[in-house]
């Protein structure tokens, strides 16, 4: 198509006129240009003089507008990966990067704008929007003397936001921001949010079926989990729950137990009845690590052969963090969801040692065999690191790193690191007091 428009394109590139470069590179035209395959600039000047009809006709787009419209259209991760390296991010002079035009932006709410208000996290938004629901806000009575009837729209619309909040922060979600992109969310907080949902509809007689709500959630998280569940139940609908963690299956009224094994071997009923029920059935993998707690190994944890320090980690919610992981043992780094564990781990980690960490969340009963995994590979002098809730995982690391101490804003810090005898007894850790439970209840000799 350059050769239509006139360019030669045998001419080095630095030896063109920067006009000629410039509008290659960023034109906004869009231009439909005859392409003659296999001629030459004289046969194209040739073939367009006496009219000769093209291969066909080209769609010419600028270097500039090929790269943005690629990025914004493609399905494919590799194109789109592969067009990141020609493009850099930049906060636009004109809105600083809060995407909105000036007019929308003019129009303030308690002295912040649309943006900033959805940039805020959801404790805070409750924090701001409360003495406007309850009318004490300086702007809201000032407003009822001169315009009633916004005050009462004004009113009524924070009262409105105010009630959905609240479930929010039961659900241990009071972190997000609103302007948190559903992609962005980890699965955990993306089931939470819908029970959120759920709950606010005030729905009844409504079954709902949830597979492995508990996936990726710490124990406090999950305790979050199993009261909006009670919420939902006490509102006069039923769950059916497809889960594997323990203090959830304990939390049932009924249970199906499907079994005994995998594959072949599974299918069939093994227990169906409340969980006191279940207690009889000694040989089944569920009763075992429900009430018999399975003991742990009685190893001494390893020792670091050296460590990998990292410093001024700046990501996400991570500032200026200065860390180290220990290598040739196995390592766990946990706190609760959202405090930073995964943009540690999985991005950073992961980008400066250019190396792919295992993510693991699997059944009770396979736990045991995925921690005899993680140990062979330690054993044969790898490096194991992962991010976890399982406590028993936690319990059989060599070395435990908890982020914390709350999620977003409050996250982002080392909470404890150390041995998991030493991390149980940091009381400023909200994995410790579980960690602690787990190994009291199974009589480990830590």
């Amino acid at each position: 198509m350059l050769v239509t428009l006139g360019y030669d394109i045998d001419r080095p590139w630095r030896e063109l006129p920067k006009k000629k470069r410039n509008w290659i590179l960023f034109t906004d035209e869009q231009l439909v240009v005859p392409v003659y395959i296999g001629f030459d600039a004289d046969e194209v000047n040739h073939a367009l003089k006496r009219k000769i009809e093209p291969s066909y006709l080209g769609n010419f787009s600028s270097a500039k507008r090929y790269v943005l419209t690629t990025f914004a259209t493609t399905k494919r991760s590799s194109i789109k990966k592969r067009i990141t390296k020609y493009s850099v991010g930049a906060e636009c002079s004109l809105c600083q990067g809060k995407r909105l035009r000036r007019e929308s932006l003019s129009v303030p709410f308690a002295g912040f704008d649309i943006a900033e208000i959805s940039r805020i996290s959801m404790s805070q938004l409750a924090a701001l929007l409360h003495p406007r629901a309850e009318g004490t806000a300086a702007e809201i009575t000032q407003m009822s003397v001169a315009h009633p009837e916004k005050a009462l729209v004004a009113h009524s619309i924070a009262e409105d936001l105010v009630a959905r909040i609240p479930v929010m922060l039961d659900l241990e979600l009071g972190y997000l921001t609103l302007e948190r992109s559903t992609p962005s969310l980890s699965p955990g907080e993306l089931q939470r949010l819908r029970l959120a949902t759920q709950i606010r509809s005030n729905l009844f007689g409504v079954v709902y079926v949830l597979d492995e709500p508990s996936a990726g959630l710490h124990p406090a998280d999950t305790e979050a989990l199993l009261l909006a569940l009670d919420r939902l139940k006490a509102s006069g609908n039923s769950l059916f729950v497809v889960e594997h963690e323990i203090d959830i299956i304990r939390h049932a009224d009924w249970i199906v137990d499907i079994g005994p094994a995998a594959g072949a071997q599974g299918g069939h009923i093994v227990y169906n009845g409340e969980p006191a029920g279940l207690a009889k059935i000694k040989d089944f993998q569920t009763a075992k690590y429900l009430f018999q707690n399975a003991s742990l190994s009685t190893r001494l944890p390893r020792n670091a052969v050296s460590w990998l320090k990292l410093s001024k980690i700046t990501r996400n919610n991570l500032r200026g963090l200065d860390i180290a992981f220990p290598l040739g043992i196995f390592t766990t780094v946990t706190e609760v969801s959202g405090s930073g564990k995964s943009s540690l781990v999985s991005q950073v980690l992961v980008e400066l040692v250019a190396r792919e960490l295992g993510h693991y969340r699997t059944p009770p009963t396979d736990v045991e065999k995925l921690i005899m995994q993680l140990n062979a590979l330690v054993d044969s002098g790898n490096t194991v690191i992962v991010v976890e809730h399982d406590m028993r995982v936690v319990a059989e690391s060599d070395w435990v790193i908890d982020i914390g101490p709350g999620a977003g804003e409050d996250g982002g810090c080392i909470v404890a690191s150390g041995t998991p005898t030493k991390v149980f007894t940091v009381k400023v850790s909200r994995t410790a007091r579980y960690l602690a439970r787990f190994l009291e209840e199974h009589q480990s000799n830590f």
